[in-house]
């Protein structure tokens, strides 16, 4: 079932976890009102207009001796936000070196945090791409659409190049608010691609997270003797010693970690090591405290 790709245990632990993503280094957007009340409140997100049922302790007084009307303090955790998950589904994503993939585990991070997002009252889409334009389940609130979400990601199979410039174009497309980009991937490809589709979803968005997926083997190169390793995407494969080339690896594997987190910090976004032998809800948890 498609369910079964949520990760429960980390849904239980979450369940009073509220997730808000704002650009790293500037304070989150408030309502088109705020330069008007600049400096007559800080502890909320934005005003909405008086409108019936709305609760009348939290009429700003002092707003409506200024402007002749009634609005209403709305606080963040009051405020639906609207969130987009592109999930990479290139073929690099299928390794892994133990039970589960790099994809199987991008999908259940994907699976849960939509289920959460939705749970909080949220917007959810999806994007899951390789090389070329992706597959869309676009934005929208209600647990009814966690199923759509879920069949989605359930079919998801690896396939392609890693390109990043097509998808967030095409979710740029579908957004019609200010949305939050969860970007899940391993990032094998040019960084040059990567710090240009970045600049895109800064643009566009609210704020933006990169959830780096990588397997333990990718990190630590966890391998021994004359080995052929191949290249998932170029279908190139090279026979050479692993112990010849292990101290050149690691540091080339460090800074290009090092080169995705300045893009991160250049765009303003989010960096969120994601480690397949890393608990799904402490990944997220980690998301949860960034964006806070």
């Amino acid at each position: 079932m498609a369910a079964e790709i949520i990760d429960k245990e980390a849904v239980s632990r979450l369940r009073n976890i509220t997730f808000r993503l704002a650009p790293r280094g500037r304070g989150a957007k408030v309502g088109i009102h705020r330069s008007l009340l600049r400096g007559i409140s800080h502890n909320f997100l934005e005003y909405k207009e008086y409108s019936y049922g709305d609760e009348l302790k939290h009429i700003d007084w002092r707003v409506y001796g200024r402007l002749d009307r009634f609005y209403v303090k709305k606080f963040e955790d009051e405020v639906n936000f609207t969130w987009f998950i592109l999930l990479d589904k290139s073929n690099s994503m299928g390794y892994g070196s133990g039970d589960i993939t790099k994809l199987d585990y991008a999908v259940r991070l994907s699976a849960t945090l939509a289920y959460l997002l939705l749970r909080q009252g949220d917007s959810v889409g999806v994007v899951d791409f390789s090389s070329g334009r992706g597959n869309v389940v676009v934005p929208r609130a209600g647990m009814n659409h966690l199923e759509p979400i879920l069949v989605g990601l359930s079919s998801v199979k690896p396939g392609g190049k890693t390109s990043f410039i097509e998808p967030v174009a095409q979710a740029a497309e579908k957004i019609k608010t200010d949305t939050a980009f969860i970007l899940i991937s391993d990032f094998f490809t040019d960084t040059d691609s990567l710090k240009e589709a970045m600049r895109l979803l800064s643009a566009v968005g609210k704020g933006t997270a990169l959830l780096h997926v990588v397997d333990r083997d990718e990190i630590e190169f966890n391998f021994e003797g004359f080995t052929e390793f191949e290249d998932m995407e170029e279908e190139i494969k090279v026979p050479v010693d692993a112990k010849d080339i292990k101290e050149t690896y690691i540091k080339r594997m460090n800074d290009f970690i090092e080169t995705i987190k300045l893009i991160c910090l250049e765009c303003g976004a989010y960096y969120i090591p994601s480690p397949l032998n890393l608990p799904a809800e402490e990944v997220l948890l980690n998301l949860a405290y960034k964006g806070a």
